[in-house]
């Protein structure tokens, strides 16, 4: 052990070393992160952060890997994974505030349980609430910004909180200020319905979506869309079946069969695998139609020349 993990071992015993990617990501993709700690208290971030700016070390905020591929040989810093789970309701404002670790399907489940609805549409939304922010998340119709009222922000830094609303995050498709402007989300504030559908208007539309999502979108080691839609009437799996690429394999990788803009991990595909099958898809849609694809999937290097990202 050297000097940096027995300190860090000594203030922050639940700490991994040499932890496998694989373990925490849906592409089950990627070697060992040096440092690895999963923070199930938000009390606990602060300091975490501060001891690996003390110590020069990279950070990658992370929540459940659903839409990230990790690098062959790692990374080489701290993946910080969150997972606080506090949610909390606000029945005369029909409104839900849930930390940054929150599991996306989980929040649906107790809105429906506690009598709200407005989330049935993100039925199948991989993820946690704060990747959800960071990145504007959505399906079906539904985009984080159509419902998010405020977030609360850690400074990677500093070390501050600030609260910023959904006008101060500049949301558009996929994107929002904290792409620009990395900052932790440590929890989100969203309006909901109280007096919307009922209980079986619900689970009939949850039913619905579920059904179609098993008719378009293939299961299996992957991260869900892998490509940005370049815009609404040219979706990337339209393209990429245009360019006669669904099926197509690399290694143990494939561009699934079922829908162009997934990518699969047959069992035992490389992170390098995954992007030589992103480098054709993107060459290909790019002779033929003049498009640039633009991944939506984070693709972490091993040594990150940015100090700090948040999934």
């Amino acid at each position: 052990m050297n000097d940096i993990q027995e300190q860090f071992k000594k203030q922050f015993p639940a700490v991994r070393f040499d932890e496998p990617l694989s373990k925490h990501g849906t592409f089950m993709i990627g070697g060992p992160a040096d440092y690895f700690y999963t923070a199930t208290s938000t009390d606990e971030i602060a300091p975490l952060l501060k001891f690996a700016n003390q110590h020069q070390l990279p950070v990658h905020i992370a929540g459940k890997g659903s839409n990230t591929l990790y690098h062959d040989n790692g990374f080489r810093g701290l993946i910080l994974q969150i997972a606080t789970t506090t949610i909390t309701f606000d029945p005369p404002s029909a409104t839900v505030t849930a930390d940054a670790g929150v599991i996306v399907a989980k929040l649906i489940m107790e809105s429906l349980q506690g009598g709200f609805s407005g989330l049935e549409k993100w039925v199948g939304l991989p993820g946690t609430v704060g990747g959800a922010v960071r990145g504007n998340a959505g399906c079906n119709g539904l985009e984080t910004k159509d419902i998010l009222l405020q977030a609360t922000l850690l400074d990677p830094k500093t070390t501050e909180t600030r609260t910023l609303n959904n006008h101060d995050l500049q949301y558009h498709y996929r994107h929002s200020i904290l792409k620009d402007q990395p900052a932790l989300v440590l929890s989100a504030t969203f309006q909901l319905q109280k007096e919307g559908l009922t209980p079986a208007e619900q689970k009939q539309i949850m039913a619905e979506i579920r059904q179609f999502r098993l008719s378009k979108q293939p299961s299996g080691s992957s991260t869900g869309s892998f490509f940005k839609n370049p815009s609404p009437d040219q979706p990337a799996g339209k393209l990429i079946d245009q360019a006669g690429l669904k099926g197509t394999k690399i290694g143990q990788a494939q561009i699934s069969e079922l829908h162009g803009n997934f990518f699969l991990n047959l069992g035992g595909a490389t992170a390098a695998d995954i992007l030589s099958l992103c480098q054709l898809a993107q060459k290909e849609v790019k002779s033929r139609f003049n498009i640039t694809l633009e991944p939506e999937v984070h693709i972490l290097p091993e040594r990150p020349s940015e100090p700090l990202h948040h999934l």
